[in-house]
């Protein structure tokens, strides 16, 4: 594997290079087909115009954090300034 500039660029070569992650042209609908299956189980695919938009597709869910993980402020922490 080559070296990657950022973590998420590393997580999508490995992902491919474990062949968890595919792009294939469906000759019928004439678009590219997605699919990704991540760690536990989880799945996602969808359509494409192009190869490389359907690759952006497949690093955005390999690096789409997982439910639960997005942390909020508790609430009523803000004051007026006097």
């Amino acid at each position: 594997m080559g070296e990657a500039r950022n973590e998420q660029d590393a997580r999508l070569e490995i992902t491919r290079a474990q062949g968890r992650a595919s792009v294939d042209f469906n000759e019928r609908s004439g678009r590219f087909r997605w699919t990704v299956v991540l760690d536990g189980g989880k799945s996602s695919h969808g359509w494409a115009d192009t190869e490389s938009d359907a690759w952006w597709h497949v690093k955005e869910a390999v690096n789409r954090p997982f439910r639960g993980t997005h942390l909020r402020a508790p609430r009523g922490l803000w004051t007026r300034e006097p």
